[in-house]
């Protein structure tokens, strides 16, 4: 489907067509009634939780053979499981612009390049503050600073590096549990919470280390990734199983925290009133690819995440395997569970209340000149080291079906075939056999971007990381970001 032309069609059939063929019900409070379609005569509440930096294949819910997510594991039993999921990028700032707005990043500006949320994008909180809505976010990502635009349309924006908050103390939950004493029953409210876990330096509580981690002696610190990309260190097969069982003790410590937040929204008979959403911004390489940390790619390993929506009268209970869905669909979904036509918003997403995405959808990311990434390195010459060199680019991937295109600023092209080669270990760019394949993508790649912004396609400029306050660039230090 042309693009510009599924901008237009966008969520225009999503109220139209019935989503859930069910009986009227009476609400928990005793007042909401529910009609057959769905739509009830009261809100309902929306809570967003992104699992920062979690990869789908290390959930168990998603068939990992470690148990890492038993709590949403339970969850998705009554709730919607997206397996073809992914995120708009494999970065924090534009997976969570892209998730606000519905908007890839080359509408919405986001990149690698700047980390800002512009003004003027409408953000789904604007939406429903508008509405009637209270709007609050809990957030643990040091990236998304109020200051830089990440707060547009929460009335309360939580930012937990400038509380004192350890990432790992359960404090987000602590919050959480205000928010909801704070709120009345008459008003429905959205809550937004950034879960900073399983983000490195992949440092869980200890009940949740001692899981999995089975040589708790090996010590690695949190700008590992810095050092690995400028040569001046390298890990053995030891060390990656390490930092692989400790990556898993995050994902089980963040499971964990989303079910004690499910437990305060059941505690308080607001469990059956309320949509829950639980995904990602991106995932994450673990000596995957020759990569670490999420830097410099755009492989499944760090744009596939989790997707799991959870109202039983409005999404029922099941798996979708199929048809892909992004982040930029929770917008127009949220849009529409507040009982706002999403048709009236630019968005790139579609709504997940109705059947409004073709059944060949293409799965677009992208991934800007890192900017951002080379503000860790302080000294001239590691910004110089010939070993950064290959990865001072943009790069782009498009998938149609299995086949995944993925393209680079620099002329280095990249194709796999993700269904023989879901690990996408043989790059068939140069195979005669797929030369057709690799025209039709690349020609469709440009047709898109020939309708991005203008401001998308400037050189990279220099990285502004020295407008930080210092308690952001402390957090910031503390994941590694900056030295």
């Amino acid at each position: 489907m042309n693009w510009k032309l599924s901008l237009l069609v966008l969520g225009a059939l999503a109220l139209a067509l019935a989503v859930v063929a069910l009986p009227g019900r009476s609400d928990e409070r005793g007042t909401a009634t529910v009609s057959a379609a769905g739509v009830r005569d009261v809100p309902w509440n929306v809570v967003v939780i992104v699992m920062d930096t979690a990869r789908q294949d290390r959930l168990s819910c998603y068939g990992y053979e470690r148990e890492t997510s038993p709590r949403l594991t339970e969850l998705a039993r009554s709730a919607t499981l997206y397996t073809n999921a992914y995120s708009t990028s494999s970065w924090t700032g534009p997976g969570h612009a892209s998730l606000f707005t519905g908007l890839h990043s080359f509408t919405h500006g986001t990149t690698q390049e700047s980390w800002e949320m512009r003004e003027g994008l409408t953000t789904f909180a604007e939406v429903l503050s508008e509405r009637g809505y209270r709007t609050v976010a809990v957030v643990e990502n040091a990236m998304l600073t109020s200051d830089r635009g990440y707060s547009q349309g929460f009335a309360e924006y939580y930012e937990s590096w400038r509380e004192g908050w350890h990432r790992d103390s359960g404090q987000a939950v602590v919050e959480f549990r205000k928010v909801l004493d704070g709120g009345t029953s008459e008003q429905p409210f959205l809550v937004f919470v950034n879960l900073i876990a399983p983000h490195s330096p992949y440092n869980s509580p200890r009940q949740f280390r001692k899981s999995f981690v089975t040589r708790p002696e090996i010590r690695l610190d949190n700008s590992m990734w810095r050092q690995y990309y400028t040569g001046r260190v390298t890990f053995s097969d030891d060390e990656l199983t390490h930092l692989n069982e400790r990556y898993d003790a995050e994902i089980l410590y963040t499971d964990h925290l989303v079910g004690e937040m499910i437990d305060e929204l059941v505690e308080r008979d607001l469990w059956d009133d309320t949509v829950l959403i639980v995904t990602s911004d991106h995932g994450e390489n673990i000596g995957d690819h020759e990569h670490m940390d999420h830097m410099f790619s755009l492989f499944e390993t760090t744009t596939k995440v989790p997707f799991i929506v959870r109202q039983p009268v409005l999404f029922g209970a099941g798996v979708v395997e199929d048809a892909p869905v992004q982040l930029t669909d929770v917008f127009p979904t949220v849009l529409e569970i507040a009982g706002v036509d999403a048709a009236d918003f630019p968005s790139h997403g579609y709504s997940l209340l109705g059947d409004t995405a073709p059944a060949d959808r293409e799965v677009f990311t992208e991934y800007y000149h890192p900017m951002f990434v080379l503000s860790g390195y302080s000294r001239a010459e590691h910004r110089r080291s010939p070993l950064l060199k290959p990865y001072l680019r943009r790069i782009r991937s498009l998938t149609r079906g299995d086949m995944k295109f993925i393209w680079g600023s620099d002329g280095k092209h990249e194709l796999y075939d993700l269904a023989s080669d879901p690990d996408e270990l043989s790059n068939l760019i140069d195979s005669d056999v797929y030369a057709e394949v690799r025209r039709d993508l690349e020609a469709r790649l440009d047709e898109l971007l020939s309708t991005m912004d203008p401001s998308a396609s400037a050189e990279p400029h220099a990285d502004d990381s020295g407008e930080l306050d210092e308690q952001t660039r402390e957090a910031l230090r503390s994941l590694g970001y900056l030295e």
